[in-house]
C-alpha cells in the first residue's frame, strides 16, 4: 500500500487541486487523475473576467523522478470559452511542456543525472524506466550548444582520437577556454582547411581580442593561429615538449637493452641487463619522490632492493644512456625551476648540450627545441587566474584533464555514432552551465 503524504510529496512543485486527486495502482505503475487549481480569471484576448468552462483536455503525462514508482497522470486541462469575445483557450500546462508526454521534473532529473560523466543514456534509461530511445530524444531536443560570440581571451588546441563511426576523420579538435576550464566549441576534424573555414567565419576584430594560443607541436596549429589571430601568442605545452624528450631517452633504453638480448623466450631467463631494462623501465621516467623506498626481494637479481638502487644499477650499465638520462633530467629541472626572463638563455645551453651529446635522439631533440624554441619560451608566461588570486603557465593543462572525461563518456556510451550528439553530451557534462533549450 502506498503511503498518501509520500504520494503526494511527488507532486510537491505543482500547482495539482490535491483534493481532487485520485489514484490506483498496478504493480510499480501508479495511475493519476489530476485537476489544476484555477489560474486563469481573464480572457487572454479581451481581458474581460467572464468565462465559461466547456470542459478538459486530458493528457497523459509519465512522472518517474520517485525512481521506484512510475507515475501515470492523466491531466485535466480546463478549457474556458469568454463569453464577450467568444474566443476558446486552455488553462495553463505546469506539470509538462507543450507537446511534452514527459513531465518537468522527469525532464530536468533526466538532464541532470547526463551531466555526470560516468552516467550513460542506457544507465538513465533505467534509472527512470525509460527507453533509451525516449532518454536520447529529449536529450536532443532540449541540449544543443551554441558556442559564445566572444572568443576566450587564452586558448588551448588540442585533438583527441574518435571511432570512425562517429566522423569521417580519426580526430576531433577540441577549443577550450584556458582561465575557466571550460570547452569553448568541439570541431568534427583537425584537418587544416576545415579549421580555416571555421576562424574565417569569426570576424578579426572578435579574433584581435584573443592574447594567447596554447598547442601542441603540431604545424597546422601554428599556422592557423599565425594567419587568423595575429595578435596572439602561441605557447607550446610543456607537457608535449618532455613527452618527446621522454620518447628519446627510452628508445635510448631499448637500444642500450636489445645490446644483451639473447633470444630467451621468457624474461627471467634472459640477460641480466636486458632484465631489467626491461622489466623496471618506468623507474628513468619516474619522478625521485614517487619512487617507492620499499624493499622487495628479486629472484633474478638474488636480493632485496628498492626502486632507487634499480635505477642506479640501470645508469651504470652503460654511458651512453646515463648521459641520456641527465640530459632529460636537465630539461625537467629547468621546465620545473625557470622563469619567463631567464629561459630564453637556459634553454639555449640545454640546446648546446643536446648537440654535443653525441646521442642521435637527442640532437634531433635540438633541432626540435631551436625550431619551436620561441613558442616554449612562451610557456613560460604566466596569467592571472580567473579569479585573479593565483597565476598559472600557459599550457593545455586543462585539456588534459577534458580529454580523460571525453574518453569515459566515449567509452562508458561504447562509442557514440552521432558528433553533434556526442559534442552536446560532452560539452553539457564539462561546462555545467549550458543552458536548456525549451523548443515547441
Amino acid at each position: 500500500m502506498i503511503i498518501i503524504p509520500l504520494f503526494l510529496t511527488n507532486f510537491k512543485y505543482t500547482n495539482f487541486d490535491m483534493d481532487k486527486l485520485t489514484f490506483r495502482q498496478k504493480g510499480i505503475v501508479i495511475y493519476v487523475d489530476a485537476y489544476y487549481l484555477p489560474s486563469i480569471s481573464n480572457c487572454p484576448i479581451c481581458n474581460n473576467n467572464k468565462l465559461w468552462k466547456i470542459g478538459y483536455r486530458v493528457k497523459t503525462v509519465k512522472h518517474c523522478t520517485n525512481y521506484t514508482w512510475i507515475y501515470i497522470v492523466s491531466c485535466h486541462i480546463q478549457r474556458y470559452e469568454c463569453k464577450t469575445c467568444r474566443s476558446r483557450f486552455f488553462e495553463e500546462d505546469t506539470f509538462s511542456f507543450y507537446n511534452e508526454r514527459i513531465s518537468k521534473e522527469t525532464v530536468f532529473a533526466i538532464l541532470d543525472h547526463l551531466k555526470l560523466s560516468n552516467e550513460t543514456f542506457e544507465s538513465v534509461a533505467k534509472t527512470f524506466h525509460l527507453t533509451r530511445q525516449e532518454i536520447i530524444y529529449l536529450f536532443d531536443k532540449y541540449v544543443d550548444y551554441t558556442p559564445p560570440s566572444t572568443l576566450p581571451i587564452i586558448m588551448s588546441w588540442d585533438e583527441k582520437s574518435v571511432t570512425k563511426r562517429m566522423t569521417d576523420k580519426p580526430y576531433i579538435f577540441i577549443i577550450v577556454d584556458f582561465l575557466n576550464n571550460k570547452i569553448y566549441d568541439i570541431l568534427a576534424n583537425r584537418h587544416k582547411n576545415y579549421l580555416t573555414s571555421y576562424f574565417s567565419r569569426i570576424s578579426l576584430d572578435i579574433r584581435n581580442k584573443v592574447k594567447y594560443i596554447t598547442i601542441d607541436m603540431w604545424e597546422s596549429y601554428l599556422d592557423l593561429a599565425r594567419i587568423y589571430f595575429p595578435k596572439a601568442k602561441v605557447a607550446i605545452d610543456s607537457f608535449h615538449v618532455i613527452k618527446n624528450i621522454s620518447t628519446a631517452l627510452d628508445t635510448v633504453r631499448k637500444q642500450v637493452m636489445n645490446k644483451y638480448n639473447n633470444g630467451a623466450s621468457e624474461i627471467e631467463n634472459n640477460h641480466e641487463y636486458y632484465y631489467i631494462l626491461k622489466k623496471f623501465k618506468y623507474v628513468l621516467l619516474s619522478e625521485f619522490d614517487n619512487l617507492s623506498s620499499n624493499k622487495f626481494y628479486n629472484r633474478k637479481l638474488h636480493g632485496w632492493y628498492d626502486k632507487h638502487s634499480i635505477r642506479k644499477i640501470i645508469l651504470n650499465i652503460d654511458p651512453k644512456l646515463k648521459l641520456a638520462y641527465e640530459l632529460y633530467l636537465k630539461y625537467i629541472e629547468f621546465n620545473m625551476t625557470s622563469s619567463y626572463e631567464k629561459a630564453c638563455e637556459e634553454i639555449e645551453e640545454i640546446i648546446e648540450s643536446f648537440f654535443c651529446s653525441g646521442i642521435k635522439q637527442f640532437i634531433d631533440i635540438a633541432k626540435t627545441l631551436s625550431h619551436w624554441k620561441e613558442y616554449i619560451l612562451n610557456s613560460f608566461i604566466r596569467v592571472e587566474s580567473a579569479d585573479k588570486k593565483t597565476q598559472r603557465r600557459l599550457s593545455n593543462g586543462p585539456i588534459e584533464g577534458i580529454n580523460s572525461i571525453i574518453e569515459k563518456i566515449n567509452v562508458n556510451g561504447n562509442g557514440y555514432t552521432n558528433f553533434f550528439r556526442f559534442r552536446n553530451r560532452i560539452i553539457f557534462s564539462i561546462n555545467k552551465n549550458v543552458p536548456i533549450k525549451f523548443k515547441k
